[in-house]
């Protein structure tokens, strides 16, 4: 069973630096040091843990993803 997506708000600072809430760092199991790729679409960002990926996708399975994830959540433009 895939729990349920995590919601939650955060702003990005003056140093351009963004806070993952707690419940979802605690949720993926990211400490200090975890390495993210960023992904940005026309207007959404997503990250994907590089631990995550390294070995098992191909970048091209990344954008894939990240597109299906925008237009489910219907984040593109339109």
């Amino acid at each position: 069973m895939t729990d349920a997506p995590i919601i939650d708000v955060t702003k990005v600072s003056d140093k351009g630096q963004v806070v993952i809430p707690k419940e979802v760092r605690d949720r993926l199991q990211m400490g200090p040091g975890t390495k993210l790729i960023v992904v940005a679409t026309d207007d959404a960002v997503i990250l994907q843990r590089i631990e995550t990926v390294a070995g098992k996708m191909r970048m091209r399975d990344i954008m894939d993803i990240a597109r299906n994830i925008s237009e489910k959540f219907k984040l593109g433009k339109g």
